[in-house]
């Protein structure tokens, strides 16, 4: 998810957890650590490809987040002296504030490397949730101003916070089992019959979704509702490329990121250049995640640092969005 969401996220619990100890302090607290994770984001790489592919990795481990929690929370104890006599409870906040940013990032397309270092599997993803959702955002949003402006009614701010917490967790919990909803929809429709499915949210709801399918030769993409029981609409299939010969190996961040899609991809040109494509993120034939990583000359293939291929987000958008109107219009 975004970062502010993120921080919401943070503060919210914390305001649950140590606001009746510590006052509205503790959502700073919360806000700041929650953040912590996306500080891989900084990390200089080579290319954008492992640049990609190794955020959400160990930051996000909820192996690591367990083990530094108590650093953390003996950190936030020096510098806000008022969390002393609190510090178990400190160290659940933490803990809580790391943990919960993983579990919410897993539920999106992108996913989250949970269990690393002990994994080698792709990233975890249930997308669930879009990477930004407006109503999710500002029912923690809500929750964590009413603690700041309600300080002289305490009860109140944390009373509301808890309510207001409780229903962006379910908001989720809709969204988890939207998923299995669409998934089992798209199993049974004969137009991907034989092919992996991916489902995830369309943009800023849960009420229209896309569905992603892949063969060894071709992928389809499109979009179905929620609240009505109509078929994948306006299907597109486009052939899916394998790599291109005349490359004798390939390169160590294509293969990652083959890895990182789990499946999800496709070669192709652009040019002279040779390309690989993330299938998961974006819609058709506008994709998020598109790199250059070769170039041919003279009927010779050779590799070159990875580039990211710029689209337009302004036409990416009214397409797709245009698409979910007739979409929610019905069958």
């Amino acid at each position: 998810m975004d970062s502010v969401t993120q921080f919401l996220l943070g503060a919210s619990i914390s305001g649950a957890l140590l606001g009746p100890r510590i006052g509205a302090k503790s959502l700073l607290i919360g806000g700041l650590v929650a953040t912590l994770p996306d500080l891989d984001s900084f990390i200089p790489y080579d290319d954008p490809i492992t640049s990609m592919t190794h955020h959400r990795g160990f930051s996000h481990s909820l192996i690591v987040q367990t083990i530094i929690s108590p650093v953390i929370a003996i950190i936030v104890g020096k510098i806000v002296p008022s969390t002393a006599a609190h510090r178990k409870l400190l160290f659940l906040t933490v803990w809580l504030a790391l943990i919960t940013h993983s579990l919410l990032d897993s539920l999106t397309t992108y996913g989250t490397q949970l269990f690393w270092p002990l994994s080698t599997s792709p990233p975890a993803a249930l997308p669930s949730v879009f990477i930004i959702d407006p109503f999710y955002t500002l029912l923690l949003l809500a929750g964590v101003l009413t603690i700041f402006f309600a300080r002289k009614r305490p009860g109140l701010g944390l009373k509301t916070n808890g309510i207001l917490l409780a229903l962006a967790t379910g908001y989720l919990a809709v969204g988890v089992m939207s998923h299995f909803v669409i998934a089992a929809r798209a199993a049974t429709d004969p137009q991907l019959a034989g092919m992996r499915i991916h489902v995830q949210p369309t943009p800023l709801n849960l009420l229209i979704w896309q569905v992603t399918a892949i063969s060894d030769d071709r992928f389809s993409t499109g979009l179905t509702s929620l609240v009505q029981d109509c078929p994948i609409r306006d299907l597109i299939t486009a052939d899916r490329h394998a790599m291109p010969e005349g490359l004798d190996t390939v390169p160590p961040p294509v293969e990652r990121l083959e890895w990182f899609t789990d499946g999800f991809y496709t070669y192709g040109t652009s040019g002279d250049a040779l390309t690989v494509t993330d299938l998961r993120i974006g819609y058709y034939p506008s994709y998020a995640f598109s790199f250059k990583f070769a170039a041919e000359e003279g009927g010779k293939i050779t590799p070159i640092n990875p580039e990211r291929i710029p689209i337009s987000y302004e036409k990416r958008a009214g397409d797709l969005f245009g698409q979910m109107a007739k979409t929610l219009r019905g069958c």
